[in-house]
């Protein structure tokens, strides 16, 4: 078998201080030494042709389309690839299946995994890139994608790739992995939020034997199944939002900006959060845990276990929940019954509204085969691949054509997937201080939910930052 998993040693972060960007000047003396080398090299060839016609001046040249293997074909090539996946039971046998594919069409390549945590990847590679030993290619996900689009570390894929590739990308995940106007990522496993709700708290607490279609009804909703207890007396939530102060709560906190028909940007292209529609998003934050629909501090995995229990009646979330759910119910398959997956129910926008994230991949500039490097993305894209990861973990596709199939649209959560595809909104164009920017907006929300500010000075704080950061 031609691929091999390893994981690295834990790698502290105070190593980051050694990260130095290469200069302009040293890009400039380097390109100097590659031109004389292949001048040198290129003298050499025509001296040895010149030679080889000379002595052999009567043989046929080889014809066209000859079965002379290429470079390619005949160097021996390991790629690295750094993945939080490899190290997760649910994915790791999907991956190693899809790397022996690969090998098995491309017996000279070796497919090396570097299994680093999803809270560490984005460090541990920053530090690898600083000593010029970063992984060919890089796991990465849409909320730290910024910081490696803003990088050097990573290298544009457009002409790699292909355009007839890159037409067919959904627009907003071509977008959300887009940067000054290069694509510096692929979207591999894309899912848009939908709205999980749990039919068995529904029928307890007398409600309709559907999802909620407005906010004001998955408020009202909420505050039914609140009332509710666990046969052991434990609390049952109506309705749970990610409040943790983590970037990727501030990202998914641009779902309520959006569906409160706000931005981050006013209409002159500049930051401006200090608004009534973001007010009003604090607003909602601030109601739901001051009446105890919603847990206090939760990060998503905790509203995952939350609902996984029956302790949840409703929250956003991706593809992942039916297998977390099949997981942590401890009920299997059979836990799908209890509950069902929802479009995003409507607000200020009067339609459904949504964002996107993915995980992604990116090429590493430190990459010897970078070629080879976006072959492999691309396999692990393609149909037959992103087939093999959809029937082990519901993962979807952001290729228009693949979306399109049978196969991803046979289940009623595939379904509710796709058609909430439909109503997705790109977020925030790719920015060097995005991520700290999701940062900054998680924080204004557990100002409001933690620590009872007001709604309008957490907007006027958190538009003040982001103008320092984004600029």
């Amino acid at each position: 078998m031609s691929f091999s998993y390893r994981l690295p040693f834990r790698i502290e972060s105070s190593m980051m201080r050694s990260y130095h960007p290469i200069t302009i000047q040293e890009v400039i003396a380097l390109r100097k030494i590659l031109i004389t080398g292949m001048a040198i090299l290129l003298v050499l060839v025509m001296l040895a042709a010149c030679s080889s016609n000379k002595d052999e001046g009567s043989q046929a040249a080889s014809p066209a389309g000859s079965n002379s293997a290429s470079p390619d074909a005949k160097e021996q090539i390991t790629l690295k690839f750094a993945s939080w996946s490899i190290s997760e039971e649910a994915t790791k046998g999907a991956l190693e299946e899809m790397a022996k594919q690969f090998t098995e069409l491309h017996p000279n390549v070796k497919i090396e995994f570097v299994g680093i945590p999803f809270g560490d990847i984005k460090q541990q590679t920053f530090v690898m890139a600083s000593s010029g030993n970063a992984p060919d290619i890089i796991q990465t996900f849409t909320a730290s994608f910024p910081t490696y689009a803003a990088s050097d570390i990573v290298i544009p894929l457009d002409d790699l790739l292909g355009q007839d590739y890159i037409n067919d990308l959904l627009p907003s995940y071509k977008q959300d992995y887009t940067y000054n106007g290069k694509l510096m990522g692929v979207p591999w496993a894309p899912s848009p939020y939908v709205l999980y709700w749990n039919k068995e708290l529904f029928k307890k607490a007398g409600l309709p034997d559907r999802a909620p279609q407005t906010y004001d009804e998955m408020l009202q909703f909420a505050a039914a199944i609140s009332k509710l207890k666990t046969d052991s007396g434990e609390q049952i939530y109506g309705l749970g939002e990610a409040t943790e102060k983590l970037p990727i709560n501030g990202m998914i906190a641009l779902r309520n900006i959006y569906s409160f028909n706000g931005s981050v940007f006013g209409a002159d292209g500049k930051v401006n959060v200090n608004t009534p529609e973001v007010i009003e998003t604090f607003k909602y934050y601030q109601k739901i845990v001051k009446d105890g629909l919603s847990p206090q501090g939760a990060k998503l995995k905790d509203l995952r276990n939350l609902f996984s229990i029956g302790r949840l009646g409703m929250y956003a979330d991706g593809y992942y929940g039916r297998k977390v759910f099949q997981n942590l119910s401890g009920k299997g398959e059979a836990f799908d019954a209890t509950w069902g997956a929802a479009l995003i129910p409507t607000n200020k926008t009067n339609e459904s509204v949504s964002i996107g994230e993915a995980h992604g991949l990116v090429v590493s500039k430190d990459s010897k085969h970078p070629e080879m490097a976006v072959e492999f993305i691309k396999f692990l894209t393609d149909e037959k691949m992103i087939s093999l990861y959809h029937d082990n973990s519901d993962v979807m596709s952001a290729r228009k054509s693949i979306g399109a199939l049978p196969a991803f649209n046979a289940s009623e959560l595939d379904k509710t997937l796709n058609a909430q595809l439909q109503h997705v909104k790109p977020l925030p164009a790719n920015n060097q201080g995005l991520e700290q920017a999701y940062l900054e907006i998680a924080e204004a929300v557990q100002k409001v939910t933690v620590a009872g500010e007001s709604p309008e000075n957490a907007a006027a704080e958190l538009d003040s930052k982001l103008k320092q950061i984004m600029k």
